[in-house]
């Protein structure tokens, strides 16, 4: 019996076991392309500028670097109206400042391809291009605020100053002293005429600025006319569809996060 099994296992015409191929997500076999295996392939800036495919998640490293990004774009234009063409991880990280530190800049634009090389930095003109593309602003966005009092106003007046390509093309709200007035070329509308008048507008972001009461009502609104992003500064939480994009910004919260630094 164990010369039998001794014969057995060395048996030159016995095909050797092959590795179970892996299954694609509808339970089909696909095979791996030579060398692929545990290869992680960065996305390239195509691909990461375009709307992701469905089914398939955002880079999460990606998304959490995107305000990052964004003063990094902002301190690349600081420099090219300097007239610096290149600028090292090191002097990216000096524009920036905010404690964030050169290898924290080198592993976010890594994530968008490869940009600069090692000891000779990077070229301006042509990350700020990158970088436009990605964050979409290459492109210039229109904008509409719901809620005029002083905070919509405070932020359309910032927003009308500004050299980002955002730009102001509908104001709406309910006080009767406010409705029908004219801001820049922009006249005042009433709340409920949402529809009709974003119907004539390519508005893709909505700013709510109106009472915490008032907010979740607007929102829903501002969704119903089109609006797919907003930017909403009322104390509370939108609950909105998940195919649209909100940032909430607290005044007040954000104000009690540097008493308690204070305190």
């Amino acid at each position: 019996m164990k010369a039998t099994l001794r014969k057995q296992a060395s048996n030159p015409k016995r095909p050797a076991s092959k590795p179970a191929l892996p299954k694609t997500g509808d339970g089909k076999l696909h095979t791996t392309p030579a060398g692929a295996a545990g290869r992680r392939r960065k996305p390239s800036l195509s691909r990461i500028a375009s709307a992701p495919k469905a089914g398939r998640a955002p880079d999460r490293g990606l998304l959490i670097s995107i305000p990052r990004l964004f003063l990094y774009h902002r301190a690349l234009e600081d420099a090219t109206k300097d007239g610096d063409a290149v600028l090292t991880s090191d002097d990216l990280a000096g524009r920036v400042g905010r404690g964030i530190s050169a290898t924290q800049i080198r592993k976010d634009l890594s994530y968008l391809g490869s940009f600069g090389r090692r000891g000779r930095g990077y070229h301006v003109a042509s990350l700020v291009q990158q970088l436009a593309k990605v964050l979409g602003l290459n492109r210039d966005w229109r904008i509409a605020i719901a809620g005029f009092g002083y905070l919509g106003h405070a932020l359309a007046s910032f927003l009308e100053y500004r050299e980002e390509k955002f730009r102001i093309v509908a104001i709406f709200d309910t006080a009767p002293d406010l409705v029908g007035t004219s801001w820049h070329g922009v006249t005042v509308r009433h709340i409920d005429d949402v529809n009709e008048t974003l119907a004539e507008l390519d508005c893709g972001i909505g700013i709510v600025a109106v009472p915490a009461a008032a907010a979740q009502v607007v929102g829903e609104r501002l969704v119903a006319a089109g609006i797919g992003a907003i930017l909403n500064f009322a104390p509370t939480t939108l609950r909105l569809t998940s195919s649209v994009a909100v940032r909430t910004i607290d005044l007040a919260s954000e104000l009690s996060i540097l008493t308690h630094h204070l305190a």
